[in-house]
């Protein structure tokens, strides 16, 4: 009985340590788009009195801010959960939101949706179909 008990203790002390590792693991596609993310649309820069448009986006862990302008202007922050995942797709739900987007004001209770499509192969981002989105900080 008691090399029973030692044995089931030994199985517990193996597996356990294994099963909770393997539930920390991590997506490497949300691994990947941790940072800071640039873009900038020149082709805006051939409108007379107008320049560039230049969008920063950050994303850290479940939290995330976009700063953009010149033509249009945005700045709001907030957070993110993935609710949506392909091979080299993600939908962000972006929620508890905080700042401006033109004239609209996002209040907590908003929620936008984002889709980020990775190229691991350029080190790129497409976040709603503009971009590509260069990596600024790792």
């Amino acid at each position: 009985m008691r090399s029973l008990k030692i044995s089931m203790i030994l199985i517990i002390i193996l597996v356990m340590p294994s099963l909770t590792l393997s539930g920390c693991k991590k997506d490497p596609r949300v691994t990947f788009f941790q940072g800071v993310w640039y873009y900038k649309d020149a082709h805006l820069a051939n409108i007379p009195g107008e320049s560039a448009q230049v969008t920063n986006w950050e994303f850290d862990n479940g939290f995330f801010s976009i700063y953009t302008c010149c033509f249009y202007k945005a700045s709001y922050s907030g957070y993110y959960s993935v609710v949506e995942r392909d091979e080299n797709k993600l939908v962000l739900e972006m929620f508890s939101l905080k700042g401006r987007v033109g004239d609209l004001t996002f209040n907590k209770n908003d929620t936008i949706n984002a889709v980020l499509k990775i190229d691991t192969q350029t080190d790129t981002l497409l976040i709603n179909g503009d971009g590509p989105y260069t990596r600024v900080t790792p």
